[in-house]
């Protein structure tokens, strides 16, 4: 990973922890920023960290996807094969973007 994209990447993640406080960042700026996450998850299914995490590395990066023990930021071949390896019959996803089985082809 390039040096630029190092920096970037610190900067998103200043961003993110800035709404626990961490840095004096105006509560105007924490206000704007949550409800740019806001729209642009309804409108994209990403946030903004997302979006811009996901140009920078040119993965499609979801940091809800940690909560099944996969990468955040994925290549298309990657995704494919960790929803392959999960060995559905047939795919959804909840609201959290989390894939998950409708039915299992390990039937007995």
């Amino acid at each position: 990973m390039g040096y630029d994209r190092f920096n970037v990447l610190i900067c998103i993640l200043i961003f993110n922890l800035s709404g626990c406080a961490l840095l004096p960042i105006p509560w105007q700026f924490t206000v704007a920023t949550t409800a740019g996450d806001i729209v642009s998850t309804v409108n994209h299914g990403k946030t903004m960290n997302e979006t811009a995490a996901s140009l920078i590395l040119e993965k499609d990066c979801q940091w809800s996807r940690t909560l099944i023990g996969w990468e955040p930021c994925l290549t298309k071949e990657e995704l494919i094969n960790n929803l392959q390896a999960m060995n559905c019959e047939r795919y959804d996803w909840n609201f959290l973007n989390i894939p998950y089985c409708v039915e299992n082809n390990d039937k007995d």
